[in-house]
C-alpha cells in the first residue's frame, strides 16, 4: 500500500479504535434511538479527528514530506480527509436534524424521557429531596 493510503487508513482506524475502547456501537437495548445516539457521538469523533489532521497537513510541515512522498502527495492526502470530513460531517448533521424532521413527518415516534428530578406541579416545578428520588 502506499504512503498516503495507510496514512489515511491510520487517520480513520486510531479514532474509531480508542472510540471502541470507551463506547461500544451497538446499544443495548438497540433501538433507532440508541444507535443514533452513539453514532452521533462516534460521527462526531470522527469528522473532529479527520478535520484535525487536514489542519496539520496545511502547515506543510518539512519533516511530514519525506513520510508521505512529498509535498504532492501530502495535498492529495489533505484533498482526501477533507472529502472524508465533509461526507462524516454531513452524516452527523443527518443524525442530529433527520432525525427530528422524521418525527415531525410522523415516520419515527419520539422515546418516551426518564423522568427528572422535579415533579410538575400546575405551572411550578418542585424539587423533590434526593432521599425522596
Amino acid at each position: 500500500m502506499k504512503r498516503i493510503h495507510l496514512a489515511l487508513l491510520a487517520t480513520l482506524l486510531l479514532p474509531t479504535v480508542l472510540w471502541l475502547a470507551a463506547d461500544t456501537l451497538l446499544p443495548e437495548p438497540f433501538t433507532y434511538f440508541s444507535f443514533r445516539s452513539v453514532f452521533m457521538q462516534y460521527s462526531g469523533v470522527i469528522a473532529i479527528g479527520v478535520m484535525s489532521v487536514a489542519m496539520l497537513l496545511a502547515l506543510r510541515s518539512k519533516w511530514l514530506e519525506p513520510l508521505l512522498g512529498g509535498l504532492d502527495r501530502m495535498y492529495r492526502l489533505q484533498k482526501w480527509l477533507g472529502i472524508a470530513a465533509l461526507v462524516v460531517a454531513i452524516l452527523h448533521w443527518w443524525w442530529a436534524t433527520g432525525t427530528k424532521w422524521m418525527v415531525g413527518w410522523g415516520w419515527l415516534v419520539r422515546p418516551a424521557r426518564k423522568p427528572g428530578a422535579g415533579v410538575a406541579v400546575g405551572q411550578h416545578l418542585v424539587l423533590r429531596p434526593a432521599a425522596l428520588r
